[in-house]
């Protein structure tokens, strides 16, 4: 006996054949690629050797030694010195008191024709006898007297000192955006406040606010460059 009868047969055959032309393998597609995209994406990928591995957040660590230092990573911008001024006078209660005005002085600067922190202290007499003794590394730049560190946000680039017997040297040289007299207010004050008793005068193009306490003795040197920004020359000594 036939399994199955002919005329269910060919019912079955039938259906067997519109079913495989319907399991057909769909066509194979390929992803759409932008001929632009693809080639940069093949392209090697490139760097500026001068921003590799830079970093704001140690910029003033940076470097190390009298013949190389941090770069500053920025330019006489307003904001940015807005914020170190807001800084500034947060160390200093809320307002930073304006000095009064530089009482004589001098034609020149030796600081400012110094070429390394040895230099700067070699032009001062109270930081002279030391600077035998003076090595070079950032970290000196934080090491000052607490009532004279590295104007806020400012940017070093270059420091050395010693403490040696006698010798209780810091050298800085930094560079900020904000004014001139932004920076001698801000020194002023804040030496006064600690009975240094600071000076104020002119040296060349120099602004200058000096003063000694007891064994410690300071002179902040600032100048206006050429670029708009304002460099600095920090030197303490006890």
């Amino acid at each position: 006996m036939d399994r199955f009868p002919p005329l269910l047969a060919a019912q079955l055959l039938g259906l067997c054949l519109l079913t495989a032309c319907g399991d057909a393998a769909a066509p194979e597609t390929t992803p759409l690629r932008d001929p632009a995209i693809m080639g940069a994406l093949s392209e090697p990928l490139l760097s500026d050797p001068d921003l590799v591995g830079a970093s704001r957040n140690a910029t003033m660590l940076a470097g190390g030694g009298p013949a190389e230092g941090g770069v500053p990573l920025f330019g006489p911008d307003d904001k940015e010195a807005a914020r170190a001024r807001a800084e500034a006078a947060r160390l200093l209660g809320g307002q930073v008191p304006s000095a009064p005005l530089p009482a004589g002085g001098s034609e020149r600067s030796a600081l400012a024709a110094a070429a390394t922190a040895a230099g700067a202290a070699a032009a001062l007499p109270f930081a002279a006898k030391c600077v035998s003794a003076l090595n070079y590394s950032f970290t000196w730049a934080a090491k000052l007297p607490a009532a004279l560190p590295v104007y806020p946000r400012a940017h070093a680039q270059e420091a050395g000192g010693s403490d040696a017997a006698g010798c209780k040297l810091r050298v800085v040289n930094f560079r900020t955006p904000v004014a001139v007299n932004d920076v001698i207010d801000f020194y002023h004050a804040s030496a006064a406040r600690t009975g240094l008793v600071p000076r104020l005068s002119n040296a060349g193009d120099d602004l200058v606010v000096s003063g000694r306490k007891g064994g410690l003795a300071f002179a902040v040197h600032a100048r206006r460059m050429a670029d708009g920004m304002t460099e600095v020359d920090l030197v303490t000594n006890g």
